[in-house]
Order: structure tokens, then C-alpha cells, then sequence
């Protein structure tokens, strides 16, 4: 039985795969990256073009596809004939598989046409509940007589709703509806109807998805009512719940921000300009294209943020967490946040291109497609989520994704570009990162974590403003309204000033709970004075130096701070 359980599961993994490839394919325009079928341009190998590789690594993955669910299907009916929960979702594998071939072959033939690609999709994903089904009836005893069949039925129809909302988005995008409607939750006005034509199918699409929303909650709900006790039913149902509400907040952020904002501030003809100078991209060599990747995930802010989340994560465990848990949290954070940065940069590149600092940077130099930038860093953003959600657990997922959706939906959207209060309120992005090491650990949020939200939240507008002071011309270029720019350099000095005090007033303060002892308080002392003797100084000094020597100061500050708080709950422990 463990060696079918194995294979169950590894052919479900692999089908998840190809569905997830398929998504790749079609929002990458690679269908007919490979023109003919089986070979690609009459070849056994695809040639090294960027959307024949991805259509023929769809194909390479179909194909192991193929044979996992063959050797399942047989496995289940010369072992496990007798489990018909087995043997008749591995049989219906099998012929979804036929079916799914075919329409393959005759998607590529006839060049994509919309229904056949939505019959593919509507295949595919029956195919994926098949093996997930014959996995799940491997790994589960069979149910007896007193099955809980409330909940079964529940969950089936949730399961049906989700599988008809897949097909209808698929529709939506596959009939060019998916810019029909540019407010949500309604066509229009945001909660007027304007039901003709593309915006119909955009309208029933998302009432299909708050019926399924509906759905799904009262179905995990009546699961948790009666098997609440059970630890694996308490992590799918809060995992499909994190899961639900991260599809719901991405679903309207994209019509309500992409739509209706960047319509209408991004520069006309600029995607034509991207494209074609990123389509010459293709050709640079490899090195240099990786490179170009990496630099959209800005990873010099990265150390900094994980500097922190580790803080968390010792001040929670009081020395060192295990080296796993610290490997899969900070690496989960990693790359949520540079799914973050590499989505502020598709959404900047109108800003990048006017500013020197950032002109020459991979979009607006137009060495990388801008949908691969932006898919670039959805993946990234989905691989925080999934790996931090199953090897570290479901809360610290679902804070990480969150401040990746705030630093992007409510700050580089929103705020960056309409309000000098832009960095006070988006600091709370980047305030995240130890909360997030402190849930790793303790599997909550209390007092503690919120504190070393606040200090980072604070400390935020007094870093920023440091740079800002040295870069207020190229903000104004860019016509973003950062302080310097919008009331000037003395009150941004000012505001400097008065933040640093607030800040160092908060780090001083958390001593009077016996949070951390005295050894901390030394240290903040020393580093909080002087933070505000270099705020003073450039306070009262208008040459760029001091603000170059307070922003790297700030830097320091923040480090050698949670490096103390950690050294004090440490020698608090001894």
C-alpha cells in the first residue's frame, strides 16, 4: 500500500504541475510556440526560443503525466480491484487522459480556437480531481456506515462550483472579457450594472465566484463543526480559507488598481516600445538575462528584511530556532519579497523611466517583457506562499503574502503616486518580515510581534526621507509626491527629526513591560542617540552628506537593534 500511495501522490503532484504549466503557457502567448504536434518545428528538441521551450516543457510534463496515471490506473485494478474508491477515479484518470491528448493535438492543429482551449482547461481539471480523488482514497480509510454525510455533500458541491468558476474564468479570458469591467464588485460604477456584451460574461463570472466563496466557507465550516479535534482538518480548512481569501484580494486588486489606475497614468505606446526592445532581449546570453531577473527582485533590500524576520524568530524562541524552520521561513520570505519588489518594478517602470537612478534598469531599458517581469514575480509570490504554508505553517503564509499584496495594491499603486503620507503608511509592508519570523516560531501574534511591527513602522519614514533628500530631483522628474518634493527640504528634515524621536521613544519604552531587561536598554540607548544626533546634525546642515551618512546609519541602526533584542532575551534565558 506505501508504494501506491506514492505513486497516487506523485501522479497528482505531476498533473498539478501541468495544470500549472498550461496557466504558463497561455499567459505567456506560448501555444503555438511549438506549431506542430508531436514535434516542435519538426524537431525532437525545441529550438532556444523562450515561448518554444515553455510550450515544449508543457508537452515534456504531459507526457510524464501520460505514464504515471497509465501505471496508477493499472496498479489500482490488478492490486486494488476490490476499493472501487480506487479503482474508479484511476479508471476515469485514464480516460480523461485519452480525451486530454486529443484535444491537445487538436488545439495546436487548429491554432487555439477559444472553445477548444476552454475544453482543454475544463479536461485538465477534471483530470487533476480524478488523481487527487484516487491519492486521497489511498492515503484515507474508506468511510463506513457512519460517514458524515452533511459535510460530503457540502464539500461536493463546493467542489462542483469551484470546478464550473475555473471553466467561467477561462471563458472570460478566452472571449477577451477580461478588461470589460473597470470597477468591482460591479461593471460601472463599482456597484451598478452594466450588463451587455464582454462585460456580461465578466458580471456572471464573478457571480459564480461569490456563490462558490459562499459555498466553500459553509463547507469547511461544516467539516471544522465535526472534526474539529482532527490537526489535519484544522490545517486544510485554514489553508483553503488563506487560500480563498488571497484569490478574492488578487481578483479585485487587479480591476480595481491595474484597470483603473494604471490605464490611466501609464504612458501611451509604452507597451510597444517594451515589447519590441524586449523581444531583442531573447538574444543576450544567458548570464546577463539571469542577471537582469535578479535585479528585479532588488535584492539589496532583502538582507535587511530578513535581518529582521530572523530577529523575530530568536526573540520568539529565545536562542536559535531549529535550522529548518529558520532555512524554509527566511527563504519563504525571501522570495515574497522579491515577488514584491519585481511587481513594484512592472508597475514603476513608467517612474523608472524618468528617474536617473533607475532608467537603466531591465524594463524600462527594455531588456525584459514587462508580462515577464510582472509573471516573474506572481510565481515568486505563489512559491512564498506555498512553501511557507506547508513546511513553516499558515499563518506566517498568509502575513507574508499579505504584505506582499499591501507594498503593491496599497502602496506602489495608491499611495506612492498620490499622497506625501505615501512611505508613513506604506511602511507597514515592510514592517511584516518579523512578524512573520515571530508566527514561525509561535504559530501567533501577540503583544511582542506587534511591537517589533511598530519599531520598523516607524522607523521606515526617517530611513526613506534620508534618501529621499539625495534623490528629490529625480522624484520630482518622476513627478512622484515624496516630502522634499511636495513641501521641501527643511520640513523634511524636520519630519525627520520628530519621527527619529517618536522611534527611539518607542524602542525605550518596551523595557518599563520586562519584555527585554537592561542589556537592551543599554544598547538602544546608545544607538537611539545616535540616530537622533545624526537627525539633528542634518537637521541643521543642508549638504547631502549628512543625509548620505543618516540613511546609512539608519540601515546599521536597525540591524544592530534587533541584534541587541536578540543578545537580551538570550541572556534573559540563561
Amino acid at each position: 500500500m506505501k508504494a501506491f500511495r506514492a505513486l497516487s501522490v506523485a501522479t497528482a503532484l505531476v498533473t498539478y504541475a501541468l495544470v500549472v504549466l498550461g496557466g504558463v503557457v497561455r499567459v505567456s502567448g506560448s501555444g503555438l510556440g511549438c506549431p506542430d504536434w508531436p514535434l516542435c518545428h519538426g524537431r525532437v528538441l525545441p529550438p532556444l526560443d523562450l515561448h518554444a521551450i515553455i510550450e515544449y516543457s508543457h508537452r515534456t510534463t504531459a507526457s510524464l503525466t501520460s505514464g504515471l496515471v497509465l501505471v496508477t490506473a493499472a496498479f489500482a485494478w490488478v492490486a486494488w480491484r476490490r476499493r472501487r474508491d480506487i479503482v474508479i477515479p484511476a479508471t476515469v484518470a485514464l480516460g480523461l487522459l485519452v480525451v486530454q491528448v486529443v484535444l491537445g493535438a487538436v488545439t495546436v492543429r487548429l491554432e487555439l480556437p477559444p472553445m477548444i482551449v476552454l475544453a482543454h482547461l475544463a479536461t485538465a481539471m477534471a483530470l487533476l480531481a480524478a488523481v487527487c480523488i484516487t491519492a486521497v482514497a489511498a492515503i484515507v480509510a474508506p468511510p463506513g456506515a457512519g460517514a458524515d454525510r452533511p459535510s460530503v455533500g457540502w464539500s461536493r458541491a463546493a467542489a462542483a462550483g469551484t470546478y464550473i468558476l475555473i471553466l467561467s474564468g477561462s471563458l472570460v479570458v478566452g472571449s477577451a472579457a477580461s478588461g470589460s469591467c473597470n470597477a468591482w464588485p460591479l461593471c460601472g460604477g463599482g456597484f451598478s450594472f452594466a450588463f451587455d456584451g464582454l462585460p456580461a460574461i465578466q458580471l456572471v463570472h464573478r457571480g459564480i465566484a461569490a456563490l462558490v466563496g459562499v459555498l466553500i466557507v459553509v463547507s469547511l465550516l461544516s467539516v471544522l463543526a465535526r472534526h474539529r479535534r482532527q490537526p489535519a482538518v484544522r490545517a486544510t480548512v485554514a489553508l483553503t480559507l488563506a487560500a480563498l481569501a488571497f484569490q478574492v484580494a488578487v481578483g479585485a486588486a487587479v480591476v480595481i488598481l491595474v484597470l483603473a489606475v494604471l490605464a490611466h497614468r501609464l504612458p501611451l505606446g509604452g507597451e510597444r516600445i517594451d515589447d519590441r526592445d524586449a523581444a531583442h532581449a531573447i538574444r543576450r546570453p544567458a548570464r546577463d538575462v539571469v542577471l537582469d531577473y535578479v535585479s528585479l527582485a532588488k535584492p539589496r533590500i532583502i538582507p535587511l528584511l530578513l535581518i529582521t524576520a530572523l530577529g523575530g524568530m530568536m526573540m520568539a524562541e529565545r536562542g536559535w530556532p531549529s535550522t529548518g524552520l529558520v532555512v524554509f521561513t527566511l527563504l519563504g520570505g525571501a522570495l515574497a519579497a522579491a515577488g514584491a519588489g519585481a511587481i513594484n518594478c512592472w508597475i514603476d517602470r513608467d517612474l523608472d523611466r524618468e528617474m536617473l537612478r533607475t532608467r537603466r534598469r531591465p524594463l524600462p531599458d527594455g531588456r525584459i517583457a514587462p508580462s515577464h517581469a510582472l509573471l516573474f514575480g506572481i510565481v515568486l509570490g505563489l512559491a512564498a506562499f506555498v512553501l511557507l504554508a506547508f513546511w513553516v505553517n499558515v499563518l506566517a503564509a498568509t502575513l507574508a503574502i499579505s504584505g506582499l499584496l499591501f507594498y503593491v495594491f496599497v502602496y506602489t499603486l495608491w499611495l506612492k503616486r498620490s499622497t506625501v503620507q505615501n512611505i508613513v503608511i506604506g511602511g507597514a509592508a515592510g514592517a511584516i518580515p518579523p512578524v512573520v519570523g515571530w508566527a514561525a516560531v509561535t504559530h501567533r501574534v501577540d503583544l511582542t510581534a506587534i511591537y517589533l511591527f511598530a519599531v520598523i513602522f516607524l522607523w521606515t519614514p526617517p530611513h526613506f526621507w534620508a534618501l529621499a533628500l539625495r534623490l528629490k530631483g529625480d522624484y520630482a522628474r518622476a513627478q512622484v509626491p515624496m516630502l522634499p518634493v511636495v513641501r521641501g527640504e527643511a520640513a523634511a528634515r524636520r519630519q525627520i527629526v520628530v519621527y527619529t524621536l517618536v522611534l527611539v521613544a518607542v524602542t525605550l519604552a518596551i523595557v518599563v513591560t520586562g519584555t527585554l531587561g537592561w542589556l537592551y536598554l543599554a544598547g538602544a540607548v546608545l544607538l537611539g542617540g545616535g540616530f537622533i544626533g545624526l537627525a539633528l546634525v542634518n537637521l541643521g546642515s543642508r549638504r547631502q552628506r549628512w543625509s548620505r551618512l543618516l540613511f546609512q546609519y539608519s540601515i546599521a541602526y536597525l540591524g544592530l537593534l534587533f541584534a541587541v533584542m536578540v543578545a537580551d532575551r538570550m541572556v534573559g534565558r540563561l
